[in-house]
């Protein structure tokens, strides 16, 4: 939860999708025909456009090259048995493989569910020198809901009609005789796909060409491409001299690695509920990925939070020069976005960001209660069933934006510098756990991050980042901003908005004190003595910038982080130097009209937590600035913990930055310092 509510991963009630919201499983069963992709556009996502870009929907065919339904029975055999009957697996004359085929590419296809009448599907694709596949479980509705589907691939060099068994009365093609076997002897094929963090796929052997995916979280991928060689031989990987591939796909309820044995749960038909799967497929690029780069959580209110988008481009600025050596203006907003892809843009020059994303993005926000993290064994990653979930839910779509940005803005936000989306999403409830995903139009998901709403009583309103400030954007006690939030179609959002622009004696202070440093910064002959091998005049004043804006607008916390200032003191100076693992407890302090931080400043009408500024805040002033400005921090073992958070007495560690081992935040929404 944030602002330390909880340390751990938010968890809901776990909640299983109702069947009944799947009747279009039933009749994918009853009918063996592919309905409509659950990848369609949902009305209640966020999007900063309105156009997204979509593959072929196809409609499976049953008859690869017969006009007949194309079955076949796997040989029926046994395994030797086992001491643990979970692990007996048996073949079975029974149960028979449907076969279909994808007639072109790309397209986006939904598999006919894996159940216990039905637990292997064949899928065949016309003859291709590459291609990209993705995988994503939809629903796992089955009773044993840690029951993964196993989908093996097998590379032929000739297409599956070659094999038809003529002797057949219904001329089906015997697809048995595709083997999908991945050996005793596979080894590790990253080129082909899977995820570092949790293994990547398998491979028959080094030049196999049969696969099994790994999924991560609901999502898998596979990779071919015959143009691929191997480093050591100079040879290709993937196909034998080059000719073109049939790639068959096996899905399988229960299926081991040699493509024909099913578990004894399967075949006994233990097994109920049905598990649905999304396949995209390319010759040229994939149609979805993942990206390791997340949203990030600015904060929450009682009912309302700011989320912002993976950095998706920034700035290489040209550094100014001695004697024409000048530092920023202190409210000059940076451009816009579109002023920095002009050709005429001398002074700097637009680059990615840390993402693949695009700026095409849409937000999704499902309750966590009800988030598809929470089926089984988690569909994190699967965009269907997060489109699926979100759906389900109630509605947390256009109808409760408060504030989105048309095209990326500039911020200074998570100690990244560059432009982002950011979003204001109304409406929510109090003490409410969440959960939410990007993706853009090119089928690129990041996520998910967590989050926790504040107690109804939360006093503070957000702020977003402006021009003077453009650090700033959590909760601060500063005036109400009192304009009504309204949905597009009227209905009321919220009665209050986030704070744009600060109030008028604030920007004064803060534009008179950076008007002060930077005339003292000059002096120092900025651009001619070198004070320091990895900082300039210019990092020093930016540095300076943030820490002025951190101590003159403090952060609410949650008035659940701490029971008073004295358990915040004793926290922060702790003199345990040894870094742990999670997030600390949040370094609060109470304030009241007595008890102030910036007494000068205005007074909040309401007693609040105040989160404590990260030491790290301080620190980076310290170290970009040049010794003989004289900008010192407090130290630890003296009286540090009266103003900054920080854990433990050594000054290389804990001080709420990533460098120094206890980052501020995480990805659940706990925040133990404002930095």
């Amino acid at each position: 939860m944030s602002n330390g509510q909880s340390h751990t991963r938010p968890r809901g009630r776990r909640k299983r999708f109702k069947l009944l919201s799947f009747n279009y499983v039933a009749l994918i069963i009853s009918s063996i025909i592919l309905l409509p992709s659950c990848l369609a556009q949902d009305s209640s996502a966020v999007s900063s456009t309105s156009t997204l870009s979509t593959s072929t929907r196809t409609t499976l065919s049953s008859t690869p090259t017969q006009s007949t339904s194309s079955t076949s029975t796997r040989t029926a055999t046994t395994s030797s048995s086992s001491s643990k009957s979970s692990s007996t697996s048996i073949t079975s004359s029974n149960l028979s493989t449907q076969t279909y085929s994808i007639p072109s590419l790309p397209t986006t296809v939904t598999i006919p569910s894996l159940n216990k009448t039905s637990p292997l599907i064949q899928i065949v694709f016309p003859s291709t020198d590459s291609i990209y596949l993705t995988f994503t479980i939809c629903t796992s509705l089955t009773s044993n809901s840690t029951l993964l589907p196993t989908i093996l691939l097998a590379n032929t060099d000739s297409p599956p009609e070659s094999n038809t068994n003529s002797s057949s009365s219904s001329s089906s093609t015997d697809s048995s005789t595709v083997s999908f076997d991945l050996g005793s002897k596979s080894v590790v094929d990253q080129s082909s796909g899977g995820m570092k963090s949790t293994g990547y796929n398998r491979r028959s052997s080094k030049n196999g060409q049969n696969w099994l995916i790994n999924l991560n979280k609901g999502f898998g991928n596979f990779t071919m491409n015959n143009t691929d060689t191997d480093s050591d031989t100079n040879t290709n990987t993937n196909t034998e001299d080059g000719q073109a591939n049939y790639v068959n796909v096996l899905f399988g309820l229960g299926l081991q690695n040699d493509g024909v044995t099913l578990i004894d749960e399967v075949v006994n038909q233990d097994v109920q509920g049905n598990l649905v799967i999304q396949m995209t497929a390319s010759r040229d690029d994939p149609l979805q990925t993942i990206t390791s780069s997340l949203p990030f959580l600015g904060d929450t209110t009682s009912n309302q939070a700011l989320i912002f988008s993976p950095l998706l481009y920034t700035l290489t600025k040209n550094q100014p020069t001695y004697p024409n050596y000048t530092l920023s203006n202190p409210q000059s907003p940076f451009p816009p976005l579109n002023d920095n892809l002009s050709p005429s843009s001398s002074s700097s020059s637009l680059i990615s960001g840390n993402t693949s994303l695009s700026d095409n993005l849409t937000l999704y926000i499902v309750p966590t209660d009800q988030s598809p993290t929470n089926d089984g064994f988690g569909l994190d990653y699967s965009s269907c069933a997060i489109e699926l979930a979100v759906n389900e839910t109630e509605s947390i779509g256009d109808n409760k934006v408060v504030v989105k940005t048309i095209e990326p803005e500039w911020s200074e936000i998570d100690n990244t510098i560059g432009y982002r989306h950011h979003w204001v999403i109304g409406g929510l409830n109090p003490s409410t756990n969440y959960t939410t995903w990007l993706k853009d139009d090119k089928g690129v998901l990041a996520g998910p991050i967590w989050f926790t709403t504040k107690e109804e009583t939360f006093p503070c309103q957000l702020v977003i980042p402006t021009s003077i400030c453009p650090s700033i954007a959590y909760s601060a006690p500063l005036p109400i901003n009192s304009t009504a939030s309204s949905s597009p179609s009227g209905g009321l959002i919220s009665e209050t908005s986030p704070i744009q622009s600060l109030p008028d004696n604030l920007t004064s202070i803060i534009n008179e004190n950076l008007e002060s440093f930077s005339t003292s910064l000059l002096s120092q002959a900025c651009g001619r003595d070198l004070y320091s091998h990895v900082s300039s005049c210019s990092d020093c004043f930016d540095s300076y910038r943030n820490w002025l804006c951190h101590l003159l607008i403090p952060q609410c916390a949650s008035s659940n982080s701490s029971d008073s200032s004295s358990s915040s003191s004793s926290s922060s100076s702790s003199s345990n130097d040894t870094i742990t693992s999670g997030v600390p407890t949040p370094s609060t302090i109470h304030r009241s009209s007595s008890s102030q931080r910036n007494s000068g400043l205005y007074t909040a009408s309401y007693e609040y937590e105040e989160l404590l500024p990260c030491l790290s805040i301080c620190n980076e002033v310290d170290k970009k600035c040049p010794v003989n400005m004289a900008f010192r921090c407090p130290r630890r073992r003296v009286n540090a913990d009266q103003s900054y958070a920080f854990k433990g007495l050594s000054d290389e560690k804990g001080d709420g930055s990533v460098q120094g081992g206890i980052p501020s935040n995480d990805i659940y929404g706990n925040r133990w310092c404002n930095g």
